[in-house]
């Protein structure tokens, strides 16, 4: 070893001073590495240090500038992403040790998004929505077939499945380069037609907005927010009236000669209006996901009996989260995309009504009202009628915001037709103006049982 096991310890204990903890068994494991492999020089095993030590890409980019600062030797992820190992031997992998990667990826990202069939770079979708789609194709996956090899060791095991993991994040990062270089080389096909020159900020979609553009968008979208809230809070106080109580009405007449100046009312058994929010947050929203948490904030901020969900193949409780944070860092929430994801990361709407159903703070309490913000993209996956049944009885009124233009609504992997059946009301919102109409719009019934 060049690297002194003292010097190991001591970038340990500087790791935690700086607030990144590396767990002790993934220590053990780096050490055992190292004493059993014979490395060329000192920096090879500071990038062994690179890979092995992190848990997590979060926790990858932390140890990275730590390892730098502390060594005082910069690490070129690119060209130090694998360990390699005897069983690489003979096999295509093997092939990677030799070639420059950046052009590699970048003729495996053009190959990829060739195959892909029906590519629309028209649709108002994220490049995330279009990795998506990629990631799931046969070549894809034929792609990947060279890590489907036998490792025996467990620590050489490790290694292998770090490999793998490095290799689909270069590999996913590359797509998304050359998703981004050929959006832009058709631009003018995919802005929306109806935009100008001229268009007031109120019309333009969410989509093709700038930061400032954004910002201002942004609050006036948590202002709809205190407005949607505000419009159940006066229901509720509305609501909370029961029949005249005639007895205590005239006892209390008496005072004023008679006169009905001060009504009494028994006290309503009916139920307080209850609203869910549940807001899509998977690729292919985009930048619709930060203007529906900036709505899903203002309600929150202002109505207790109310729920916040973000879904993507699941639901996840953000109602806490919302009531913790002030309005600037909403756009917090989404920075930790992966921990929204339940099964694949890609969207799921049976699996995600699946498992609102079944949460038991809906199930044991009167939620009647559910607002959603998604464009039912379901990844050409089925949805079982009983879903859609069962969501129509639960919810005495659903209303939707769909952020997809209407002439894309139920084509290709869309199912947005299966819930506009049980939709009391629904409309595409893309824009300020639109989501204003929408919120303004928004009617309760005067009764609810």
């Amino acid at each position: 070893m060049y690297l002194k096991i003292n010097e190991l310890i001591d970038f340990s204990a500087f790791c935690k001073k700086n607030n990144t903890f590396v767990p002790i068994d993934r220590f053990n494991i780096l050490l055992s590495y190292l004493k059993s492999s014979k490395q060329n020089s000192k920096s090879d095993e500071i990038n062994i240090i690179y890979l092995l030590l992190p848990t997590d890409n979060v926790q990858k980019i932390k140890l990275k500038k730590l390892i730098e600062e502390y060594f005082g030797f910069k690490i070129d992820s690119i060209n130090n992403l694998y360990v390699n190992l005897d069983e690489y031997k003979n096999t295509k992998f093997e092939n990677y040790f030799n070639e420059d990667l950046n052009i590699k990826f970048k003729e495996l990202s053009l190959e990829l998004i060739n195959d892909l069939e029906n590519i629309d770079f028209t649709r108002p979708v994220s490049n995330n929505f279009w990795l998506n789609q990629i990631s799931q194709t046969k070549l894809y996956e034929d792609i990947l077939t060279f890590f489907d090899l036998q490792v025996n060791d467990s620590l050489d095991n490790l290694i292998h499945n770090e490999n793998k993991r490095n290799f689909i994040s270069e590999l996913n990062y590359s797509l998304l380069e050359e998703l981004t270089y050929l959006r832009n080389q058709n631009k003018d096909s995919y802005l929306p037609t109806e935009l100008s020159p001229k268009e007031d900020l109120e019309n333009k979609d969410f989509l093709y907005t700038d930061s400032n553009e954004r910002a201002q968008l942004l609050s006036e979208t948590k202002k709809l927010g205190v407005l949607l809230a505000q419009k159940f809070i006066k229901y509720t106080k509305n609501s909370s009236k029961g029949s005249l109580n005639f007895r205590k009405t005239i006892r209390k007449s008496l005072k004023t000669g008679g006169k009905f100046v001060d009504l009494t009312f028994k006290p309503n058994l009916k139920k307080k209006p209850k609203l869910i929010l549940l807001c899509d947050v998977s690729g292919s929203m985009a930048l619709y996901s930060l203007f529906g948490l900036s709505l899903l904030f203002g309600v929150v901020s202002r109505f207790s009996s109310v729920r916040a969900y973000v879904f993507i193949d699941g639901i996840t409780d953000i109602t806490k989260d919302l009531k913790k944070i002030t309005y600037t860092n909403i756009k917090d929430i989404l920075n930790d995309w992966n921990k929204f994801v339940h099964y694949d990361g890609h969207s799921d709407y049976q699996k995600s009504f699946e498992e609102l159903l079944k949460d038991k703070k809906i199930v044991h309490s009167n939620f009647n009202n559910l607002l959603v913000i998604g464009d039912a993209r379901n990844n050409y996956r089925s949805i079982k009628p009983e879903i859609i049944n069962n969501l129509g009885k639960k919810f005495t009124n659903i209303y939707w915001m769909n952020p997809e233009r209407k002439q894309y609504w139920s084509t290709g992997d869309s199912q947005f037709h299966l819930f506009q059946t049980i939709s009391k009301k629904y409309a595409e919102v893309r824009n300020y103006n639109q989501l204003s109409d929408f919120i303004k719009n928004f009617e309760l019934n005067k009764v609810i049982k």
